[in-house]
């Protein structure tokens, strides 16, 4: 698939050179015969018919959660089946995607560096789909490959790769601006936008997802690229529909600054509707998140007034025994995972007493210390960390307790660690900012000596914003991902004989020691130095 038009503002403009109009000559070309592959997937239009009944399928955000249930069958292979479902009721459906297929759920996308999750949405054969931010997770030649659907169209209007004579195949990108599908007897017009990227700090930006391929560029200038859009082709279509992982909120006000969209299938903010938002004559659907429930649309299009008649909806449950799984697609994602499946499933550790999420980040800090080298650690308690209870745990038990998010994309995770050599004076000035954070190390610190603590990503890279200055002697060293270290941790433990919520008699004795320190041999000479 070729990539989108070149341009610096919405779509080309019409002031735009030579070798601009060539190219998207070129990308219309492209764009029709792609579009034209899923026309045989819908029957052909009954020229006798009244109206017609046409059913969206929709999920969103459902972050690698494909892991089988316990003797059960894959969460996505069940949304595959609830989708094949509808489509035995109703030949005219349509399975849509509005991304961040990737990130916080399953240990084989961590092992695999992106390639299982990309190989289990593309083993969906959604119709279309747009992307996510968390989509950009693992660099852009992951990305890229993402969007290269032999099974579908992928919609992401509001970015563009720019072109250049060293691009092979696999660097090209597979999606496109916009998409027009024939359903039967109506012709549905399709676009898809991605939301800004997130910084280290949990906050969105509107700079590119990555700074090392300038050559990427997204538009965030969201109402004058409907508007084109709208303008181009609603007069085209019977129906437009945007598919949009901008959240819940921009959707409601990009939809009552812009006339023109029949429906809006969303996604990014988690938000699960029990009924649909209707600003003025725009549908909007959000189908909730992590594979945990998918939403199904009816709309009865009348073929003569050319209006949407009437509509239902419901909001399904993805539970094991209330909807059936498709089993080709049940087993080709365990296939797909089969590489990985021994770290998933397999007991590594154990622990004694129920750890929620308070207990595990001071098994973290703990871990820190044991495995990194260093004489302190902060951990913050993950809002959505899994609580585990007493018994034999896995890998992915552990990072069902801290999740990764790289925000940056394409960088370290958000709980990953960082080492900094600091003072002790700085020491207790971050005890006091970071209070609500798990805390191990001395207890009683001598200001004149030099420590070595771990922090999160965010703390560490973003000093000043934090700690009012910059704290480190020496720049910020990242060293593992939070679950990482909890895992090589849990390995010494059991080797050792002992729980991870365990400690030696000599592990608590140097605990002791180090708690009751008051001196570090660091003298204010070499703090000079």
């Amino acid at each position: 698939m070729k990539t989108a038009p070149v341009r610096n503002q919405p779509l080309c403009p019409l002031s735009c050179s030579l070798f601009c109009l060539v190219f998207v000559s070129l990308f219309w070309t492209v764009h029709l015969g792609r579009a034209a592959d899923l026309t045989h997937r819908w029957p052909s239009c009954e020229m006798s018919a009244g109206s017609q009944t046409i059913s969206f399928v929709h999920v969103s955000d459902t972050h690698a959660n494909y892991n089988p249930d316990a003797e059960g069958s894959s969460p996505m292979a069940r949304i595959r089946g609830f989708a094949d479902q509808v489509q035995k009721e109703n030949p005219y459906t349509i399975f849509t995607n509005a991304g961040d297929d990737y990130e916080k759920g399953s240990l084989a996308e961590e092992l695999s560096q992106g390639r299982a999750t990309r190989l289990v949405t593309q083993a969906m054969h959604y119709d279309l789909r747009t992307l996510g931010n968390h989509d950009f997770a693992w660099g852009l030649d992951e990305l890229l490959q993402f969007s290269q659907d032999p099974h579908g169209v992928v919609l992401a209007t509001n970015t563009t790769l720019m072109p250049s004579e060293e691009m092979n195949e696999k660097q090209q990108p597979g999606w496109v601006d916009y998409a027009e599908l024939t359903v039967g007897c109506v012709k549905i017009g399709f676009f898809g936008l991605v939301s800004q990227p997130w910084m280290e700090t949990d906050e969105q930006y509107s700079g590119p997802y990555y700074k090392e391929h300038p050559e990427l560029q997204s538009d965030f200038d969201f109402a004058p690229l409907i508007k084109e859009v709208v303008a181009r082709h609603r007069q085209d279509v019977d129906l437009l529909v945007l598919i949009s992982h901008l959240g819940i909120h921009d959707d409601i006000r990009l939809a009552g600054e812009q006339q023109g969209i029949d429906i809006i299938l969303g996604g990014h903010t988690h938000t699960a509707m029990t009924e649909p938002q209707r600003v003025g004559s725009t549908i909007i659907i959000h189908p909730g998140s992590h594979a945990e429930s998918v939403a199904r649309f009816d709309l009865d299009y009348d073929l003569v007034t050319k209006q949407i008649k009437s509509s239902r909806f419901i909001l399904a449950a993805n539970r094991e025994g209330g909807m059936a799984a498709n089993m080709a697609t049940d087993e080709e994602i365990r296939r797909i995972i089969s590489p990985y499946w021994g770290e998933i499933q397999n007991n590594f550790a154990r622990i004694t007493t129920l750890q929620g999420p308070q207990e595990m980040a001071q098994i973290a800090a703990r871990a820190a210390i044991a495995t990194l080298g260093c004489d302190a650690a902060f951990v913050k308690p993950h809002p959505n960390g899994k609580e585990i209870s007493p018994g034999w745990i896995s890998w992915q038990d552990i990072l069902d307790s801290f999740p990764v998010e790289r925000q940056p994309a394409a960088s370290p995770g958000l709980s990953s660690l960082y080492l900094v050599p600091i003072t002790g004076t700085d020491l207790l000035h971050i005890q006091e900012i970071l209070a609500d954070f798990v805390y191990e190390g001395p207890k009683d610190i001598n200001p004149d000596a030099i420590y070595t603590i771990a922090l999160p990503k965010a703390t560490a890279l973003r000093q000043q914003h934090y700690f009012d200055h910059e704290i480190g002697l020496e720049p910020p060293s990242p060293s593992r991902e939070l679950w990482e270290t909890v895992v090589v941790f849990g390995h010494k433990q059991n080797n050792a004989h002992l729980a991870l919520n365990e400690m030696s008699p000599r592990q608590r004795q140097h605990l002791i020691a180090v708690l009751d320190s008051t001196y570090k041999a660091t003298n204010s000479e070499t703090l000079t130095q």
